[in-house]
């Protein structure tokens, strides 16, 4: 075992020293062992039959009694990530990476004694020799995905498969669990992602290639980068949910405070009552999220589109307009066109992107209204919002405006969540999604502090309620 140790732990050394030095105290620990039993108690040691190593963890084996060596992963060598959530004493991962040195691997292991009583049984020369391997101990959970978009490469879709072992993660449940729920979020987004681009693809390239135009007249988002960052005032991110409306007659006094920022479908009602928001996002390519604006004019308020808008968009009257670019996957012409612009991240929704404009531009405080993501007592929209005002023009005795209302409701899987009131209200996977990306973007990043005006907005973790 010792030289099995010696010749792990050198071309661990040499392969991450940074992380070798981190652990070095650890490291000089088990080399200098006589009793790995005594160093490791969390493993019970034993011979397999055909003489291999296996081990147990409270009663529990990890490999098999008989042929250990034998044991194979459930993967295959494609070009997502692949995640290992913990690996026992390593055979499966060891037998992965012999035929796939060109996998993109990341080990997660929250005990890095675990890790390396791994190191002391069993020859793990193929793994360390994996070009994209990163071993991420005791690595915080909100890490995770970054790690993996950064070993997946720029503009490249993240995509990514996991092992999950029930025997490996035993000894630290709280953490695997939090982690796979995590990263079947990102998986679930993955394929919402790409659903879109079957339904969108099209869409997109056809209002690029007419939006070229406009390319050379507007100014990009990223010349806006930071231009707030010495401004005091918080922002009010508006967005069209049924909670805004009690924070409409406030806001007025709101417009001299703060900097306002309104999604496209919230627009309508908020010239309504006399407010032109600071900035207006539109981002969605189809032509009824142009209608959010169609015939309105706000003068004062400077919009921002993203490339593959609904052409019209660029029309619209108002102080200015500011160019954005999502990474959509367009032709190689359509990407050099609009490079340069500035991209502005987004979770599906034209908030999310409001919110990351916000960050970008340097924003410190960031206030909501009407950022429900739920039904509150079981309304869609705003009243007077172009959504709303649709269904009731377009009812009839057939199919009612509450029938309507009933579809988009129950259209997607909808389920129970909280308020912060702590009452109970309806939301359904899509809003999940979008609270979700609210809540990982939160917590990454630090420097700026999230808060909701609105009590009836299902509770998103990172963002706290504020009294008007």
């Amino acid at each position: 075992m010792n030289s099995i140790w010696n010749k792990n732990i050198s071309a661990f050394h040499k392969r991450f020293p940074a992380l070798s030095d981190l652990y070095k105290n650890q490291i000089s620990q088990v080399s200098s062992a006589i009793n790995y039993e005594v160093l490791f108690p969390f493993w019970k040691m034993e011979k397999a039959r055909n003489d291999e190593w296996t081990a147990s963890e409270n009663g529990t084996y990890l490999h098999s009694k008989y042929r250990p060596g034998s044991s194979k992963f459930n993967l295959e060598n494609s070009d997502s990530v692949k995640i290992i959530l913990g690996c026992g004493l390593g055979y499966e991962l060891i037998n992965f990476c012999k035929d796939s040195k060109q996998s993109k691997i990341v080990l997660l292991e929250p005990d890095p004694a675990h890790f390396f009583a791994a190191l002391c049984f069993l020859d793990w020369t193929s793994v360390l020799e994996v070009e994209k391997l990163v071993i991420a101990l005791a690595c915080p959970i909100d890490q995770i995905i970054p790690l993996c978009e950064n070993l997946s490469g720029k503009n490249q879709s993240c995509k990514i498969d996991y092992v999950l072992n029930p025997a490996f993660v035993k000894h630290n449940e709280d953490y695997f669990s939090s982690v796979k729920t995590l990263l079947d979020r990102n998986i679930r987004k993955n394929q919402i992602n790409e659903n879109t681009l079957k339904k969108f693809g099209k869409l997109w390239e056809r209002n690029a290639r007419m939006n070229a135009k406009y390319a050379g007249l507007c100014d990009g988002v990223e010349t806006l980068r930071n231009s707030f960052k010495n401004d005091s005032r918080p922002w009010l991110l508006v967005a069209a949910g049924p909670s805004l409306e009690k924070v409409l007659p406030k806001m007025k006094e709101l417009k001299e405070k703060s900097i306002i920022i309104c999604v496209d479908t919230a627009l309508r009602a908020m010239l309504k009552i006399g407010v032109e928001p600071d900035f207006i996002v539109l981002t969605d390519p189809q032509f009824w999220a142009y209608m959010h604006i169609a015939g309105l004019k706000s003068p004062s308020s400077i919009l921002i589109a993203d490339a593959v808008s609904y052409p019209a968009v660029f029309r619209f009257s108002c102080k200015k307009i500011y160019m954005s670019f999502s990474p959509f996957p367009l032709s190689e012409d359509l990407k050099k066109c609009f490079e340069g612009k500035g991209l502005l991240e987004s979770g599906g929704s034209v908030a999310t992107v409001a919110w990351s404009f916000a960050v970008m531009a340097g924003a410190k405080k960031i206030f909501t209204a009407g950022l429900d993501l739920s039904f509150p007592k079981k309304q869609t929209h705003i009243k007077g919002s172009t959504f709303e005002q649709a269904v009731h023009r377009t009812s009839n005795r057939i199919v009612s405006s509450e029938r309507r209302t009933g579809d988009v409701m129950f259209g997607a899987d909808v389920s129970l969540a909280k308020d912060y009131n702590g009452n109970d209200v309806l939301t359904d996977n899509r809003m999940k999604m979008f609270a979700w990306w609210f809540e990982s973007k939160i917590a990454s990043t630090p420097g700026v502090e999230t808060f909701t005006l609105c009590y009836e907005s299902m509770v998103i973790p990172g963002i706290t309620v504020s009294e008007l």
